[in-house]
């Protein structure tokens, strides 16, 4: 893992060599061990490197054999024995046992094409001197973010936002319309963020930058397919085989390694599988809440670990603790990502990296296996659709939405009974409704049309799996959208932020070509969620682990929303100079606080994503050199 920068465009030598400076002294959290530069009269390349393969030798940026190919890379890429035997047997010769000199070959031999075949996690850059051109990537499903600003006259790079803010001419502005779809989804969708003049590649695509121009391409389009022939034991065997595959690739390191346990079913089956291909304990780490028993997983974590005989540690975080750290979360996260277990996945992550500088995780497996309650709405709304209309909105809705609280189950009274896919898609994924968004926006500050740009991004990732199953197609779309720039995004940056390597088994490419090509039907089973993961999982984990219900990494802030942290959520919101009411009525914000604090309506979910925005507002834009954490 490390932290990559540059940029291609006019520039003079000695301003550029300032501004490298600058840009990678941004990243040093991300690449403490080494630090790489390569400059020309176009481009100049960057990076801050974690050493993790080939620690001596894999020194970047690396060049070929005659120098006319250079490349900074960010990531892991895991299949890279199978691709040097394969490039070595067209006659390349390697100078390292680094993966990164894969890409360099790869693209000497595949030219572009080279970032497809690459299973792994990745942002990269390569420079082509004889070409004069470059490509950017982001791997397949968007673990590691790019980050991109083209004025016209230079295209700026990096791993992160910070670095790119260096530039003192990149403008500091909100995207307004990017505002518009965080409240929609809590996060800002690829290629938007919340800046108005920065962009961030979306997972599965490159860049190339050439005398044509510049041009974004998609080279990752691989759809769900289902071979239905296939019985279910055969589906059980094919995924276990590639599961156990995926994880013996991701264990190849030169550092100590280790993995991030809850008490799931997930991180569970990766630390089984990590047990059975080593011979030493595996160190294992999760994190607890003080108090936190309605949310806790940490007794289930301890059994798991004692099930498997790893070294196992653990830390507890206070809502003091969660309050002083969530800044410096903020900080670390770029642009705004309202999930609340992104600081629980920072303070693991410092945890751990006392102890190793690899870890394994159990994220990625909901998506593709329908593990999240909406799936099941997906799978059995047609049944509620078949309900006449006016019982539905006569009867059924409004019951529902007297109900105190159940936030979930109005959201589902509210999408379900809607039959075009992406209105629904869009209905069940919003943190705001539209009409909350009408009520809460200042007049005049947003153009209309919010309900277009959440249905544009969904309806980008749909295509070409139109024709599936609704729940197939959410799942697609997930994988892609909300876990590449939500939970991804998060757990990169978080990472990241203590100088580890987070992996993600159940995202190898060779898992996920199996797990999307399932039938619908073998995703949920009768009113099982993961219905053929958890069949696959049972050979290496018992069965009163496969029952465990699902929790994560979870935080209690629904209740400190409405005890401890109440009034720091109106202090933060509402204060004198904070920017929230210069985008929001005040007393839309005042009614929010004030319904969750009674107990009549959950709005934890909204609460968090105006807090979050306000901290970032006030570190980013408001006045980055005082409120920097």
């Amino acid at each position: 893992m490390c932290g990559i920068v540059g940029w291609h465009g006019a520039q003079e030598r000695q301003d550029g060599s300032v501004l490298l400076k600058g840009m990678l002294s941004a990243l040093v959290h991300r690449g403490p061990d080494d630090e790489g530069q390569y400059v020309d009269e176009t481009v100049a390349l960057g990076i801050r490197r974690l050493s993790i393969i080939d620690v001596q030798g894999g020194h970047q940026p690396m060049p070929n054999e005659d120098r006319t190919v250079w490349v900074v890379f960010n990531g892991e890429v895991y299949n890279f024995l199978e691709l040097r035997a394969a490039l070595e047997a067209k006659g390349h010769v390697f100078a390292t046992r680094s993966d990164t000199e894969v890409i360099v070959h790869g693209y000497e031999e595949w030219g572009d094409e080279c970032v497809a075949r690459l299973n792994g996690i990745f942002g990269l850059a390569v420079w082509d001197t004889r070409r004069r051109r470059l490509l950017l990537a982001r791997d397949h499903y968007g673990v590691k973010a790019l980050y991109y600003h083209d004025d016209g006259r230079r295209l700026t790079w990096a791993s992160e936002i910070k670095a790119l803010l260096a530039d003192a001419t990149i403008p500091r502005q909100v995207d307004l319309d990017a505002l518009d779809l965080y409240l929609t989804f809590r996060f800002v969708p690829s290629p938007r963020t919340m800046f108005a003049n920065i962009r961030k590649l979306p997972p599965g695509h490159r860049l190339i930058k050439d005398e044509a121009g510049c041009r974004v391409e998609r080279y990752f389009t691989a759809g769900t397919a289902s071979d239905d022939r296939r019985s279910e034991p055969e589906w059980i065997a094919l995924l276990q085989e590639r599961l156990e595959a995926a994880v013996r690739r991701q264990m190849i390191s030169d550092v100590p390694i280790g993995a991030l346990l809850s008490g799931g079913i997930d991180s569970g089956a990766i630390v089984a599988i990590m047990s059975k291909l080593t011979e030493r304990p595996v160190r294992t780490f999760t994190v607890g809440f003080s108090p936190g028993q309605d949310v806790n997983e940490l007794d289930e974590a301890r059994r798991t670990a004692a099930l498997f005989g790893t070294t196992h540690e653990e830390i507890l975080l206070s809502t003091l603790d969660y309050q002083q750290l969530l800044e410096k979360t903020v900080w670390h996260l770029d642009e705004p990502v309202a999930t609340a277990s992104a600081l629980a996945m920072y303070s693991v992550c410092q945890l751990a990296r006392r102890h190793v500088t690899v870890v394994l995780t159990g994220q990625g497996a909901d998506e593709p296996f329908a593990g999240y309650p909406r799936y099941f709405g997906e799978r059995y709304g047609a049944l509620y659709r078949g309900i006449p209309r006016a019982l539905r909105e006569n009867v059924l809705r409004p019951l529902v939405e007297a109900l105190p609280r159940c936030e979930r189950v109005k959201r589902a009274v509210r999408s379900l009974g809607t039959d075009d896919v992406t209105e629904r898609f869009a209905q069940v994924y919003a943190v705001f409704s539209e009409p909350m968004k009408a009520a809460l926006w200042q007049p005049g500050i947003v153009s209309p049309g919010g309900a277009f740009r959440g249905r544009e991004v969904i309806d980008y990732w749909r295509r070409g799996v139109e024709d599936r199953d609704p729940l197939v197609q959410m799942a697609y779309v997930d994988a892609r959208l909300s876990l590449s720039d939500d939970l991804l995004l998060y757990g990169d940056k978080m990472s990241m932020a203590t100088s580890i390597e987070a992996r993600v088994p159940f995202l190898d490419v060779e898992y996920m070509r199996v797990a999307e090509a399932l039938p619908a039907s073998l995703r949920i089973h009768g009113s099982t969620l993961k219905y053929i993961h958890k069949k696959v999982l049972a050979k290496w984990l018992p069965p009163d682990v496969i029952g465990r219900r699902k929790r994560g990494f979870e935080t209690p802030i629904d209740r400190w929303f409405r005890s401890e942290l109440s009034g720091y959520v109106r202090q933060t919101l509402l204060a004198p100079g904070a920017a929230c009411p210069t985008y929001f009525r005040p007393a839309a914000i005042e009614a929010l606080i004030g319904e969750h604090t009674s107990g009549r309506q959950d709005h934890r979910r909204q609460l968090f994503s105006l807090l979050i925005f306000e901290i970032w507002h006030r570190q980013f834009i408001g006045d980055p050199g005082v409120n920097r954490p």
